[in-house]
């Protein structure tokens, strides 16, 4: 694929497009710490191209958290979307989607150092990477 040079001018013109996955159990959110940087962050990852956002959900889930991709279910409707996160110098675009997964499925994966569920007060104490309004997410993930 060939990239107008152009664009490299523009500090904020490209956007890595990522999924974001709402996982919530008990009144708790499942978070994954990556490596290397070893931040607390939800399940989730940039869309490659030629994938679809379900695919990329799916894939996702099943690398970070060992849960087969046939195994998670969720309605794929919007449920909250951020700009402006730059993580490594690269600005994301964060979309949210709320998921279910069978718990006892959850695995330990190479792809993460550990998971861990939340409440929301615990949540609101976390640094999150990259930076997102707790205050906005809280109504989205405990609703």
């Amino acid at each position: 694929m060939q990239i107008d040079p152009r664009l490299s001018e523009i500090d904020d013109c490209l956007y890595r497009v990522a999924v974001r996955v709402l996982i919530v159990h008990d009144d708790k959110i499942l978070l994954v710490q990556e490596f290397p940087q070893m931040w607390w962050a939800f399940p989730g990852g940039g869309v490659d191209y030629g994938e679809n956002i379900e695919s990329t959900l799916a894939r996702e889930v099943e690398e970070e958290l060992g849960v087969s991709a046939k195994e998670v279910s969720s309605d794929f409707k919007l449920a909250f979307y951020e700009f402006g996160g730059v993580v490594e110098g690269v600005p994301r675009l964060n979309l949210f989607f709320k998921a279910s997964i069978p718990v006892p499925l959850l695995r330990k994966t190479d792809e993460i150092a550990k998971w861990e569920w939340f409440t929301k007060d615990e949540f609101l104490k976390l640094d999150i990477i990259p930076f997102y309004d707790k205050a906005t997410l809280i109504p989205v993930i405990f609703g």
